[in-house]
């Protein structure tokens, strides 16, 4: 689950709508499966009064029928075992329609991007590669996926059916993923702790300032056991909504360009910071590790707040000892903004079997699949509209679930450009000296950036090198 490598996955590398139409195009023939990928061609057409024009146009062009016979898919998946009998239902399913073709589901992904690098090079990658936002960009640029735009045409695949974030995919006007689901950043809260200080609860209109507010009153250090206002940990989905809640950004549009190093860009990181060094309502780094080290400290009653996604909530929903509920992301001067989260499917583009394998990220994509998703995870919220009803569980906590839904229209990926690979760790590297105070973020940023800027222009010529 994505919630699971935040850190894990971006130090190797660098930081889901109805059932679909079907598929004409690429429709299964008996047991083979017929059909491509559209191509662009050239077409003379007659126009107005013997006028002839020549027009670019895309249509779907027949070629070789897929084998006949027995074809395996290979789909490494990141929901370890817990998620083998999830996805092995899946290819099951997929094997009732397509009765030759064997999808080996195998709960072997891992977020090591140079291991599929070189699987890449060698020609073994799977057909089926697992991915996230960050992940089309460390491949896409190294021609290892294909461009699933063609398959989404030929099949009249409708976007809009989904949340609006496959554009976190593209790169260079092509789609190399596709989303399985999402968790967008939200803040958790502790209902008993707000009451027990007569402190109100926060509603979406909230702003920054009405947050510090509450912090303040609900932190008691000086009792036993202490109770801290929120956590303020170090990783940018923590932190991200704030970047751009304040204004600023973390690249230019091109992504060439790491702007977060210049003010004003960083003043949400200052204010996160902020809650440590100076204002004291969230525990240092060292006590925040003391505190986890007997469990995740919101579960626990140590802290008031916690900023999370909704992966989370089904260990949330283990608490017994106290109430809680979520709440969407303060507002600062620029709007209420979230960090967002996902997973993706994409295409080897060394593999035999191109449609095969569009098919079947079609099969997880159904409306069944995210229903299963929601009933097994009870954490990621399905892309495909039509199946985040079921991740929503009425009788459940917290109350307002349905916020950690709705987010996704505010929602942006952090860190995320095509150079971003020697920028990431880094940096969260360089800021951990601003969070325990040994040093103030100015003086931090003034002394990795000049680095961090030559590493990314390096990255950003070998990524150019690619294409010629």
């Amino acid at each position: 689950m994505h919630g699971n490598h935040e850190l894990s996955g971006l130090i190797s590398r660098r930081s889901s709508r109805r059932a679909f139409l079907k598929w004409s195009a690429l429709a299964v023939v008996g047991t083979g499966l017929a059909g491509c990928a559209p191509k662009i061609v050239k077409e003379t057409v007659v126009v107005e009064k013997e006028k002839e024009v020549t027009k670019v146009i895309e249509k779907a062009v027949t070629a070789t029928p897929a084998p006949a016979g027995p074809i395996t898919l290979r789909f490494p998946h990141a929901m370890g075992d817990e998620g083998q009998p999830v996805f092995q239902k899946v290819a099951d399913t997929f094997k009732e329609t397509h009765p030759n073709v064997t999808v080996k589901v195998e709960p072997t992904f891992d977020w090591d991007a140079q291991k599929y690098l070189v699987q890449a090079a060698a020609g073994t990658a799977p057909d089926i590669m697992w991915g996230d936002e960050h992940y089309v960009y460390e491949f896409a640029p190294k021609g290892i996926l294909l461009d699933e735009g063609p398959f989404m045409d030929a099949a009249q695949f409708k976007k809009e059916d989904f949340d609006d974030i496959f554009w976190f995919y593209e790169y260079l006007g092509k789609q190399y993923g596709i989303p399985l689901w999402f968790g967008c950043y939200a803040i958790y809260y502790n209902k008993t702790i707000l009451s027990d200080a007569g402190v109100p609860f926060p509603t979406p209109d909230w702003t920054y300032d009405d947050m510090l507010t509450i912090l303040k009153q609900v932190t008691k250090t000086d009792t036993k056991p202490e109770i801290w206002g929120i956590r303020a940990q170090t990783h940018w989905n923590r932190w991200g909504s704030l970047i751009w809640a304040f204004g600023g950004d973390f690249f230019n549009a091109d992504g060439t360009k790491f702007v977060l190093c210049d003010k004003p860009n960083y003043a949400g990181l200052q204010w996160f910071v902020d809650l440590i060094v100076k204002h004291k309502v969230a525990p240092p780094p060292e006590v925040d590790s003391a505190l986890a080290g007997g469990g995740d400290p919101f579960a626990t009653g140590a802290v008031a707040m916690a900023p999370g996604a909704a992966y989370a909530m089904s260990t949330y929903r283990q608490i017994k000892d106290f109430e809680w509920d979520v709440c969407l992301n303060p507002k600062g001067p620029n709007g209420s903004f979230s960090v967002i989260t996902t997973d993706s499917l994409s295409i080897y583009r060394g593999t035999k079997y191109p449609e095969v394998a569009w098919a079947f990220i079609q099969s997880c994509l159904t409306e069944d699949a995210a229903k299963l998703y929601c009933q097994e995870f009870k954490g990621p919220i399905p892309a495909l509209k039509a199946g985040q009803k079921y991740w929503v569980l009425p009788g459940q906590p917290p109350e307002h679930q349905q916020y950690m839904v709705d987010a996704v229209k505010n929602s942006r990926p952090p860190m995320q450009s095509p150079f971003s690979a020697p920028v990431t760790l880094p940096f969260q590297r360089a800021i951990a000296a601003a969070f325990n105070g040994s040093k103030t973020l100015d003086e931090v940023l003034g002394e990795a950036c000049p680095a961090i800027a030559t590493a990314l222009q390096e990255e950003i010529d070998r990524v150019k090198s690619y294409s010629g």
